[in-house]
């Protein structure tokens, strides 16, 4: 049964002492909520969920009774629809709740609040239904744009997000934090994602999202050779913490899981040679076949409580990376692990690249770029790859297509071509 409760929000009290008064309708156990505004805390009343009318200046009076009044308009409202809704022997439709809470009289309370505000609510919005990552991803762009704003002393309005504003913030990301276009790329994206939000609650209402895209430079996909991780699948680390180390990074190899599945994974979620597991990152739920590598890995760990060894992403990709420098200094230059490989870094429109071997390159996440560029090498579907949880866009799986088509090009060079080279025609030999 659909119900509506108000209540304050918890949040840093203003310079007013005052936070954000919020209404919330839960239906089928999914709320939807609108910032009523803001009031003061001293003045609320928990129990009958409204504000205080005695011991009040004139001023004081007449807001709460303002607001109280509005309470009441948005709670009478609501009952009508829940009593409608109950006669018809339905559940309420999603757009005749959010109709709901965009009454006239919100709307003009929802312009006034600041952007940053409504930012907060966007991010509490979709903790209900978006990945850790996801809601992680938002506040560090929420926190990004407050730097912005102290940095430039541009406030942000709905008013002033504008094609000037891109431009600053264009200015601000690559001159002043010097980030990289792939992280500026990832910013226009949740503020479109935020923007399409608060339009969708009266909030925003211009249209700067066509300007707002950016695509990201193709970057080097950095992998293990098959022949490179066969060697650090079957190298003796003397050190505990180092086999542990390549143990996780060789099984995210070998079956193309993310740092946060492998370190999420549960014994409940193999059964017998398959594992089958919802995707932090998507949400979505993958079924991947266990090869006899991946099984060899687990079974080293079959007497502990996890699946796999637990360690914080900061010491795998310091301890990899330590894995590799090992084996590299017994192996010969620019083979192996010495191997030089290109870093690119993009600035805006500059563009710099830089050299490095191997073994400084590696970090966790090369491991699933292994798992899908040795896959593709060994001939494996690209839609059962995809399935697996390798790139379903295009543009996002032509970069490990072009590795595999150097591949190809020097498999040939060493094979047919180098036949082509040592065949002597007949009619020469016949001649001599």
């Amino acid at each position: 049964m659909a119900q509506i409760v108000f209540y304050l929000k918890s949040e840093k009290l203003d310079k007013q002492g005052k936070v954000s008064l919020l209404a919330q309708i839960t239906s089928d156990y999914k709320p939807y909520r609108m910032k009523l505004g803001k009031v003061r805390v001293r003045d609320w009343n928990k129990k009958s969920q409204r504000l205080k009318l005695s011991s009040l200046t004139s001023k004081e009076y007449d807001e709460n009774a303002k607001m109280n009044s509005f309470i009441d308009d948005v709670e009478s409202q609501a009952r009508i629809l829940f009593n409608k809704v109950t006669k018809q022997r339905r559940k309420p439709s999603e757009f005749e709740l959010k109709n709901l809470l965009n009454v006239p009289e919100a709307s003009n309370v929802l312009k006034s609040t600041s952007v940053m505000d409504v930012f907060d609510d966007f991010i509490e919005s979709n903790k209900s239904d978006k990945a850790k990552n996801t809601i992680k991803g938002y506040t560090t762009i929420k926190n990004f744009l407050i730097r912005f704003q102290d940095g430039t002393n541009y406030t942000l309005t709905w008013e002033n997000m504008d094609v000037k504003f891109i431009d600053k913030l264009k200015k601000y990301t690559y001159l002043t934090e010097k980030k990289q276009l792939s992280y500026y790329a990832k910013i226009t994206r949740v503020l479109s994602t935020f923007l399409h939000w608060s339009e969708d609650r009266n909030y925003y209402h211009d249209n700067i999202y066509p300007k707002l895209k950016a695509e990201e430079a193709e970057k080097e996909v950095v992998f293990l050779s098959m022949d490179d991780l066969m060697v650090l699948m079957d190298y003796k680390f003397e050190i505990s913490r180092l086999q542990k180390v390549r143990d996780l990074y060789c099984f995210a190899s070998f079956t193309g899981l993310r740092y946060s599945d492998v370190v999420s994974l549960k014994r409940e979620h193999i059964n017998n040679k398959m594992l089958t597991k919802t995707q932090v990152k998507t949400g979505y739920v993958k079924m991947i076949p266990l090869n006899d590598f991946a099984l060899k890995i687990l079974k080293k760990y079959e007497e502990d409580e996890n699946p796999l060894p637990r360690m914080s992403i900061q010491k795998i990709n310091d301890y990899i990376k330590e894995c590799c420098k090992a084996i590299a200094q017994k192996q010969l230059p620019n083979t192996g692990f010495n191997v030089r490989v290109i870093k690119k870094t993009v600035i805006g429109s500059e563009t710099t690249e830089e050299s490095l071997p191997l073994h400084e390159a590696i970090t966790f996440h090369t491991a699933r770029k292994t798992f899908i560029t040795n896959s593709i090498m060994l001939g494996v579907n690209i839609k059962a790859l995809q399935d697996m949880g390798a790139p379903k866009k295009e543009k996002d799986l032509r970069k490990y297509l072009k590795i595999t088509d150097a591949f190809k090009s020097q498999v040939m060079d060493n094979t047919w071509n180098v036949l082509s080279l040592n065949h002597i025609p007949k009619e020469l030999i016949s001649q001599n």
